[in-house]
């Protein structure tokens, strides 16, 4: 995800986002520990629009990368691919750590190289949660959701 543009608001204190995707996110100042007034922002074309340039009055700056606007407003989608990369990259982890083939994961899955390969890629956020159950259990993981109050 990349960032489009970007604007300010010292007398609201909030920095207003676009991505290249359409998705806005407005973040306050104070949650980012911003005390000092923005002179101006960018978009950082060294990241490759990935980050955020911001230049404050008192001249010094700072970069915010693509990510943390979308933490901090607790965007479900970005919530849901974060979560998807941790628990594929603990069991990626697990089958390196124990030195299990993919192949004999998808033959004991019953499934294809080429769909073991989608379910441990952190990229594809569409997971069967049957087969990460099981893949999980093959390897001695326990998988937990839980859900609770914000």
């Amino acid at each position: 995800m990349k960032f489009k543009s970007a604007t300010f608001s010292n007398r609201k204190k909030e920095i207003q986002v676009v991505y290249t995707s359409g998705k806005k996110a407005v973040v306050h100042y104070g949650s980012l520990g911003i005390t000092d007034p923005i002179k101006h922002i960018q978009v950082d074309k060294e990241t490759s629009d990935r980050s955020l340039k911001i230049e404050f009055a008192n001249g010094k700056t700072d970069y915010m990368p693509y990510d943390q606007p979308l933490f901090l407003i607790r965007d479900p989608e970005f919530m849901l691919r974060d979560h998807v990369e941790n628990v594929v990259a603990r069991i990626n982890e697990e089958i390196n750590r124990k030195n299990i083939s993919k192949k004999h994961l998808a033959r004991q899955l019953k499934t294809s190289d080429n769909q073991m390969q989608r379910l441990l890629d952190p990229r594809i956020v569409n997971k069967n949660l049957t087969q990460l159950y099981k893949l999980s259990a093959m390897l001695g993981l326990e998988f937990e959701v839980t859900v609770k109050a914000a």
